[in-house]
């Protein structure tokens, strides 16, 4: 486990510095589980943006078409995005579609999730439940 005051504390972000997406997203890093792993999420993906092969070293073994500066240099991470099927049929289908749009992934990789959730989709807005709500009453 190693000692205690090495490891991060576990902290927030302190509002009254003002709005900062940036410094806010790099506090996930320490916030809290969840926020720990979105945080570590976040600054795997923008390793794989920033990466360029031209980062690495030239390999012994390195292929004949990668020994060319400007080939390394154009060639960056092949980014995969991957997700349920459920998560096309909430709000999130709004920024896939956005990474889609924007060219920010190169392959999409989903789980099969039943046609009703698009068609559901398709035929009125989808509202946040709550258990408590009676089933004839989400049905209307």
């Amino acid at each position: 486990m190693g000692n205690v005051e090495k490891r991060e504390e576990v902290s927030g972000y302190d509002l009254n510095k003002g709005i900062d997406y940036e410094a806010i997203f790099k506090t996930y890093r320490h916030t809290g589980f969840q926020a720990t792993n979105l945080g570590l999420a976040i600054e795997e993906i923008n390793k794989m943006i920033k990466f360029r092969l031209s980062d690495d070293p030239i390999e012994e073994d390195e292929t004949e078409e990668f020994l060319d500066p400007e080939v390394r240099k154009n060639t960056r991470c092949t980014i995969y995005l991957g997700y349920t099927s459920n998560a096309a049929s909430c709000g999130m289908r709004d920024y896939i579609r956005y990474l889609c749009q924007h060219k920010m992934i190169d392959a999409i990789c989903t789980t099969t999730g039943g046609i009703e959730e698009d068609i559901m989709k398709t035929m009125a807005p989808t509202f946040i439940g709550d258990f408590a709500l009676k089933g004839s009453d989400l049905r209307n």
